[in-house]
């Protein structure tokens, strides 16, 4: 095939410069899209970096983004503005973060109240501008949280079969007839874990035809040449013995297949035809990394198997996706392969020496790039006691493991670190095993194709913002329309305004807001303002996601962080924040179990009263059905509190915090606002007064918080009209000073047991112009092996991580 392959390393700006030509061969017409694309419309990635994997309430989570570009993981400097939330097992968000970002890096603290139960959460981090592509593309990493309080984290859970599922994924795609394929599978329970299988490969007259077996986290291959009008089934042997039997996909009669193989120094490419095919036509191959095209060829199919061989330097470390099209640019075969160069930054740890309890340790980072040049960069440190929290290296979500691989892929990645730990002598099998069952979730081939640009509706934030969209009922866009925005916070004056766009979008930025700030914001489109729907852009809704088990023992963690605990509440120091019977209390708390109203903004998922549509249909008002229930009472058409709470001489008790479908309404809107509600609109109503439910809304949930949801028009009526809409935004999240104890300081109690858990963190250490940064803290009281862990970047995109362990004694 050497006279007719063309291979081309291709420029992505010449690309984009030379445009479209009349003559341009549908590879060079395919290419030029993808550059375009590329080129307009840059994505972003984030990776979170934290002090430790769980937690105990009462603690901080302290974390270190790293924002970057898709294409290359340089810093990104299109969005200074991340959020970070934190989402318990019922998908719901129970904290919310928004953190500055300055030049692609952030930090921030989640501070754990007692509200929060013992389980599995998820970090979950985006931009604003990420918004515009699959939420699949946003950094979520599993957390698991214990609380002192919860009495069911000590529990044994019982021991129950899980139902096993596998999926058979032939390389490229399809089995094709005649052609030998290598096949990879997945087998993984109903906890979302990989299942240890075996069994063989049987054809429909009960013959075997193949052996497989589970090599890592369910995953393994095996090879097939399938037959025509051939219909296969595996028998699959479980951990247990029993076996089940499942089916392969259907063997196509006619097809191209692709194989792609790390041989040596190249990528090796094989593309087989059936016989049909073998008739001269165009195919082409286009390999790219995260929409750079590095290399592509074409070929006319004259022979059964087609090859070439692209040398691995020509990409970068990451995911290579090889895609065959056929002569009418189809796209019709892919496969996913993992190019490492190991040249990622080699960051050494000096003076992590032996050293006493409570000892001054000075430690020092000296980072250079694989040819042994000085790198200044930004990183972050953490150092834990071993003892206390054991770390499993092949669970972590790392930096590299995030960057170049789990970051472009569908789905959940079992031990995401496995693939990149030096220990496992198989992880590079191992790997290639993932890539033939996991599916790529950045590029959509019949998008670009069709020379289909992405819409974008979220554009990037370069500040605090408050957007949203304005329509008439019948949803359709008021362009043009003059839109007021107004402080109503006392001892805060803004008045701002704005025009929303031809899509009746509309976004007031620049914004510097104070802490707990609101706003209204108001339409004057028209003489009377009525059929108007003015509409604040909201959060991201959160998918359901299985939460996945992992091995950690949580119970005996929690134990230790009681210790802590107690020991500086003996010596009154502990954070107020945290409520001091947490670490006394011994009887149980009865947990209600969460009703679902569809849609609610209610972050916990958690109320003391709930009333259902059901209900509310029945009610001739709104008011009406309020005064129904217990606790509530009406007072002047607002909604108040019947309770014991504390008011002094010099402040009144106030009417509850009511949040209509996420919007905050003020206090001088609330009676004439809910008055004018239709039962029969309203979905549900959600009443917080206990503090267990109150507490993660801090002060605003003081008088009792009550969630109003509507149908939004399910029931066939239009909701009441509205011009004018209420938000209350907090800014920017303040982050805590991470305390770390002086004992050279006599000032310094040395009588406390210093039993922290997490004994140093530091999200900005600067390298500078010879890769060096030097950083200090002391041990704490425990003896035994700490844990000192590195990741970061310099300003191309070059990433490392480092661990280091030392004794103390």
């Amino acid at each position: 095939m050497k006279n007719t392959l063309k291979l081309s390393i291709l420029s992505l700006i010449a690309l984009v410069i030379l445009g479209f030509r009349a003559d341009d061969t549908p590879l060079e017409k395919l290419l030029k899209q993808i550059a375009k694309i590329t080129a307009t419309y840059p994505q972003e990635k984030v990776h979170l970096h934290f002090d430790k994997p769980y937690y105990t309430v009462g603690e901080d989570i302290w974390l270190k983004a790293y924002l970057v570009t898709a294409e290359k993981n340089e810093p990104s400097l299109l969005s200074a503005v991340l959020y970070v939330d934190l989402i318990d097992s019922q998908n719901t968000i129970r904290k919310k973060l928004t953190l500055s970002v300055d030049k692609g890096f952030a930090s921030g603290n989640i501070s754990l109240l007692d509200s929060l139960g013992s389980g599995m959460y998820r970090a979950r981090a985006y931009t604003n501008y990420m918004r515009n592509y699959s939420n699949d593309l946003f950094f979520e990493k599993f957390i698991t949280i214990g609380n002192i309080l919860d009495t069911k984290s000590s529990k044994k859970v019982d021991e129950k079969k899980l139902d096993l599922n596998i999926q058979f994924f032939p390389e490229g795609g399809n089995l094709i007839n005649g052609i030998r394929s290598k096949v990879g599978f997945k087998a993984v329970t109903s906890d979302g874990m990989g299942a240890n299988v075996s069994g063989y490969i049987i054809n429909k007259d009960k013959e075997k035809v193949a052996e497989f077996f589970a090599e890592h986290a369910g995953m393994g291959i095996f090879a097939l040449t399938p037959q025509p009008n051939e219909q296969y089934k595996a028998i699959v042997t479980l951990a247990d013995n029993t076996t089940e039997s499942f089916k392969l996909p259907n063997v196509l009669e006619s097809g191209q297949a692709l194989a792609v193989n790390s041989v040596a120094e190249n990528l090796s490419i094989r593309i087989s035809s059936t016989a049909d095919l073998i008739n001269g036509k165009d195919v082409f191959v286009v390999t790219q990394v995260n929409g750079t095209v590095y290399a592509s060829f074409n070929s006319k199919v004259d022979k059964a198997v087609l090859s070439a061989n692209i040398p691995k330097s020509s990409f970068p470390t990451g995911i290579v996706q090889v895609t065959l099209f056929n002569a009418d640019s189809k796209p019709i075969a892919e496969r996913l392969i993992f190019v490492n160069h190991n040249d990622q930054l080699k960051i050494e740890i000096l003076n992590a020496k032996a050293a006493a309890t409570k000892k001054k340790m000075n430690l020092a980072l000296n980072v250079k790039d694989l040819a042994g040049n000085p790198i200044d960069g930004n990183f972050s440190v953490s150092v834990t006691d071993l003892g206390k929290t054991p770390f499993d290296e092949d669970e972590e979500k790392t930096i590299l493991s995030n960057l170049l691989l789990t970051s472009d892929l569908k789905g959940f990645i079992e031990k995401p670190n496995y693939y990149f730990n030096t220990a496992n002598s198989d992880r590079e099998k191992h790997l290639d095993n993932l890539l033939l069952t996991q599916g790529w979730s950045r590029f959509i081939w019949s998008d670009i194709v069709a020379n289909k640009e992405p819409d974008i509706t979220f554009r990037p934030e370069q500040s605090l913002e408050i957007a949203g969209k304005i329509n008439t009922w019948g949803d359709k866009p008021l362009p043009n329309a003059k839109i007021i925005m107004f402080s109503n916070t006392p001892g805060y004056t803004l008045i701002l305004d704005t025009l929303s766009d031809a899509r009746g979008n509309f976004v007031f930025d620049r914004l510097e807001i104070p802490d707990s700030a609101s706003f209204i914001i108001q339409s004057k489109s028209n003489k009377d303002n009525k059929n108007i729907n003015l509409v604040l852009n909201k959060t991201p809704q959160v998918a359901e996601k299985k939460y996945i088990g992992n091995t950690v023992d949580i119970a005996t963690y929690i134990e230790s962080t009681k210790t802590m605990f107690n020991e500086l509440n003996k010596f009154n120091m502990l954070d107020k924040s945290i409520q001091l019977q947490a670490v006394n209390i011994t009887g149980k708390r009865v947990l209600k179990p969460l009703i679902n109203i569809p849609n609610s903004a209610n972050s916990s998922g958690a109320a003391d009263q709930v009333i259902k549509s059901e209900k509310l249909m029945h009610e001739t008002s709104i008011l009406t059905a309020f005064s129904k229930i217990p606790g509530v009472l009406i007072k002047n058409g607002m909604i108040m509190r019947a309770s014991t709470r504390t008011v002094s001489l010099t402040q009144a008790q106030q009417p509850m915090l009511v949040i209509l479908d996420g919007v905050y309404i003020r206090q001088a809107e609330q009676s004439g606002f809910i008055s004018s509600l239709n039962p029969s609109d309203v979905e549900g109503i959600e009443v917080l007064t206990s503090n267990y439910n109150t507490s993660i809304y801090g002060e605003d949930g003081y008088w009792g918080i009550v969630f109003i949801t509507t149908k939004n028009g399910s029931t066939g009526k239009n909701p009441p009209s509205t011009n004018t809409s209420s938000v209350r935004n907090r800014g920017f999240t303040a982050t805590k000073q991470f305390y770390s104890p002086n004992y050279d300081d006599p000032k310094t109690n040395q009588q406390i047991q210093d039993l922290r858990t997490t004994i140093y963190w530091n999200p900005t250490v600067i390298t500078n112009e010879k890769g060096q940064a030097d950083f200090n803290f002391f041990n704490a009281s425990m003896p035994g092996t700490y844990r000192v862990s590195v990741e970061g970047m310099d300003v191309f995109g070059n990433i490392g991580r480092k661990i280091y362990t030392y004794e103390v004694k």
